[in-house]
């Protein structure tokens, strides 16, 4: 498995991409962020340039093995964990297996499990139907990454422009093969991930960085149902705040990655005693 580790200082942030991310993803972050405390981003199995794993891809064993990983870089914790969209599941998911290995949480647009189940999952457009798509294989995909033709064409994924210091390696990156079938293990697990995951009261530190424009929330109830889970992480967590990022992207670290480095540095490095923000709500630009 792939570990980048970068930096040094009081505190250690691990980075947990979404699904079908990889470390990449953090390179903005991770260079600036870098410059105060240790920064640490990877690549779950199958993805970059982590080799694929056998077994269940659910939460409890993407968490086991970044603990495991972790240790065998000999890491020091305890770890401010961070995590985007899919894999703010997967830090909750550690947070509970190794509770003394954590100081902090940041859930950056992050996922909750109510959002692939019932009604919010119908309103966000991650209802079954969603899922079986994700987790179909598709052989005229396979072929054009397999080939190189799509790498050729880069029909893999939108190029953000934040990443442009390194736009060849992310547009390459994204037509690995495995990486499209560590996507659908991923969604294969996502039933097992809302049974493993708990939504009982937690008392650490917690930041939620949201948007509030993705093109991906299509409607009026999308938008509503997002900003609604969201707020379920105030509640799950007393000591927590959450700051929205104007006219926003769901990719908050390439879509506004100065609004998220200045955001995680005031929660780190707080200068008063937090009590007066926790359970609120702030909105400030992204940049």
């Amino acid at each position: 498995m792939h570990l980048s580790c970068a930096g040094t200082g009081s505190r250690t942030i691990i980075a947990e991409a979404g699904s079908g991310e990889d470390s990449l993803t953090w390179t903005f972050l991770q260079n600036s962020l870098s410059k105060t405390y240790r920064f640490c981003s990877y690549d779950r199995a199958g993805t970059g340039w982590s080799e694929p794993q056998p077994g269940v891809r659910d939460a409890l064993a993407i968490s086991s093995q970044l603990h495991e990983l972790l240790k065998t870089a000999h890491e020091q914790g305890p770890f401010v964990l961070l995590g985007h969209s899919l894999g703010g599941l997967y830090i909750r998911e550690y947070a509970q297996q190794y509770p003394s290995d954590i100081s902090a949480l940041i859930f950056l647009d992050a996922a909750t499990p109510g959002a692939y189940e019932g009604k919010a999952a119908d309103a966000l457009g991650l209802g079954e139907a969603t899922l079986r798509q994700l987790t179909t294989f598709s052989f005229p995909v396979w072929a054009m990454e397999v080939s190189g033709y799509a790498r050729l064409k880069h029909l893999c994924s939108e190029f953000p422009p934040a990443l442009s210091s390194i736009q060849g390696l992310f547009m390459a990156d994204q037509c690995i093969p495995s990486q499209d079938a560590e996507q659908r293990h991923e969604a294969v697990a996502l039933p097992s991930d809302e049974q493993e995951v708990s939504n009982l009261p937690g008392t650490l530190p917690v930041l939620v960085l949201s948007e509030d424009k993705s093109p991906v929330l299509q409607t009026p109830e999308a938008f509503t149902t997002w900003n609604m889970l969201q707020d379920s992480l105030l509640r799950l967590y007393p000591k927590s705040y959450r700051v929205i990022a104007a006219n926003s992207d769901h990719f908050l670290q390439t879509d506004c990655p100065n609004f998220a480095a200045d955001q995680i540095r005031a929660f780190l490095e707080p200068v008063q005693d937090g009590s007066a923000v926790y359970g609120k709500t702030t909105t400030a630009p992204c940049r």
